[in-house]
């Protein structure tokens, strides 16, 4: 599963404010698919969500 982050533009707004989209899916077709017909989509980012907590990078408190 992954995490898709579109830049979208809706259809139908004549002020062409572009709005942030995220969906969870299991492919990039799929997640355009459930707004293809409402938004103009381009792709801004792509996160796996699978590994998220595996490679969390956080560091633990350091000791003196």
């Amino acid at each position: 599963m992954y995490q898709f982050i579109f830049a979208g533009i809706r259809r139908t707004d004549l002020t062409n404010r572009i709005q942030k989209i995220r969906i969870t899916a299991d492919n990039e077709h799929t997640a355009r698919k459930a707004f293809a017909k409402e938004f103009i989509l381009i792709l801004a980012g792509k996160i796996n969500l699978k590994n998220t907590v595996k490679n969390n990078r956080t560091l633990g408190g350091i000791y003196a």
